[in-house]
């Protein structure tokens, strides 16, 4: 069949409204489970912190508008009513805020990683920025009594189609297509160099970020290509009313387009890379709280061995002698002379208190180390803890930083 001939209604035609309702139903019952899975970790302190950054908000407010386009995109209204009219206005006002808050998300990640601004500075100016200009773009032709029950549908709605087509533009789709284009534009220059304009070294917390920044590209991404898509069939069909077989498909198509936009949106934001750690966070607090450890290694160790802490007249630092077991029915004389080996059984702490404070007995003296060829000893590793303090104390603060700039992404 020609897609110039008149299109003949067929079965698709009877269940095109029953398509729909099953898009938009998925589509709201996913983005609602999603929702309540992100207020419950955003709610919960264990994993509160790895939601905590400016796109996933962004993300947040994109997923609760498509929640509504999705519950006004159901066929409810037959016919003009002044309820169509305010559906339209609700629903295409809901679809470019969700544009809004995309867009948003592409130039955050923009100033903060090309230009430095601080993202969390900037978040009200995005969500102040949207509400106006969708006000504006969609009271206009509210007002102007352009919306109201259009094919099935509640749209715009003028007879004339040149006027209906104006409207469309100047009202929407221009808006939406230059929103679309900025979502996908790069700054490569600035890209490649603010790796280093931080002075950041590679951390391991740098790629696990870099995993995220990837994600937070490829919701504004999506949003292009379904906006784009949408933009253009819209356009061409307000342009092309007469009902052939080419005109009927792409009307299909823009359906599909439109209906199926939440629940992309939400399958994609259900494996983002933060949600994600949230929700791990969440189960491996759930199994440490119910699990029982068995009893730590180091406590046997300690009950097999004593810990004497010694004090030189020459020398402040203490010395730590560990004497075990095994070896105190061998220390004092020869294994033959059972009289010694009796003696060498007494309490312990009379020898910590007698034979240590007498440098001159050959007993202490072979037990006693040797304070002067410790002090080497000590020295260096003293500049070895300090150099590994250093270390720490330079990669908790390269930590910080890299926490500090996926909070703002």
């Amino acid at each position: 069949m020609s897609n110039t001939q008149l299109h003949v209604p067929g079965w698709l035609d009877a269940h095109i409204p029953d398509i729909a309702l099953a898009f938009n139903t998925t589509g709201i019952v996913l983005t609602a489970l999603v929702l309540l899975g992100i207020a419950y970790a955003a709610w919960n302190p264990v994993s509160r912190l790895h939601l905590n950054r400016v796109s996933f908000r962004l993300l947040v407010c994109a997923l609760i508008s498509n929640l509504i386009f999705a519950a006004t995109s159901i066929p409810t209204f037959s016919g003009p009513s002044a309820g169509c009219s305010f559906m339209a206005f609700l629903g295409l006002g809901i679809l470019m805020f969700s544009s809004c808050m995309f867009f948003c998300t592409a130039l955050n990640l923009q100033l903060v990683l090309v230009y430095h601004i601080n993202g969390n500075s900037m978040e009200k100016f995005y969500y102040i920025g949207s509400v106006v200009v969708v006000a504006i773009l969609n009271i206009t032709p509210y007002a102007a009594g352009q919306f109201g029950y259009y094919f099935g549908t509640c749209w715009f709605n003028n007879p004339l189609p040149d006027v209906q087509f104006r409207w469309l533009v100047g009202s929407q789709s221009v808006w939406i297509l230059l929103m679309s284009t900025g979502e996908v534009m790069r700054n490569p220059r600035g890209m490649s160099t603010s790796s280093t304009s931080f002075s950041i070294p590679p951390s391991p917390a740098i790629l696990v970020y870099r995993s995220i920044i990837l994600r937070i590209g490829l919701y504004p991404l999506l949003s292009c290509c379904l906006s784009f898509t949408g933009c253009i069939l819209d356009i061409w069909l307000t342009k092309n009313t007469e009902p052939t077989e080419l005109q009927f498909r792409l009307s299909f198509l823009d359906l599909c387009v439109f209906a199926l936009r939440p629940t992309l949106y939400t399958l994609i934001a259900a494996t983002d890379p933060g949600f994600l750690r949230a929700l791990r966070a969440l189960r491996n607090h759930s199994k440490s709280k119910h699990s029982t450890g068995p009893t730590s290694s180091n406590e046997h160790t300690n009950s097999e061995s004593h810990e004497l802490q010694f004090y030189s007249n020459n020398s402040r630092a203490p010395v730590h002698v560990q004497l075990e077991r095994e070896q105190k029915s061998t220390t004092w004389g020869a294994e033959s002379n059972k009289s010694r080996v009796e003696q060498s059984s007494a309490p312990l702490k009379s020898f910590e208190t007698q034979s240590v404070m007498s440098q001159g007995g050959a007993v202490g003296a072979r037990r006693m180390p040797s304070f002067v060829e410790q002090e080497p000893a000590q020295s260096v590793i003293s500049l070895a803890e300090r150099e590994q303090e250093e270390g720490q104390e330079l990669e908790a603060q390269t930590r910080s930083l890299a926490e500090d700039i996926a909070r703002q992404i």
